[in-house]
């Protein structure tokens, strides 16, 4: 019974040490602050989907998601 005990204890030792050590290792990586601001939205000319303003393709005062809605609403 002791050695069955012994094992157990081993085991039990073992497991606490990988997860006391995985915890430090997220503790040590510097994480980057969650930032939800896209800045200004702007809707697309074109089709209307929001994109970010950042993003925007744009000509004159229109912005448009991309170069082909651009294109397309330049030719009609």
């Amino acid at each position: 019974m002791g050695l069955i005990r012994l094992i157990l204890l081993v085991v039990l030792g073992a497991v606490l040490y990988r997860l006391w050590k995985r915890w430090r290792e997220r503790q040590a990586v510097p994480r980057k602050p969650v930032t939800h601001d896209q800045g200004h939205m702007l809707a697309c000319a074109h089709c209307g989907t929001f994109i970010p303003e950042h993003d925007a393709v744009r000509e004159g005062t229109q912005a448009y998601c991309c170069a082909a809605h651009r294109d397309a609403h330049r030719s009609s």
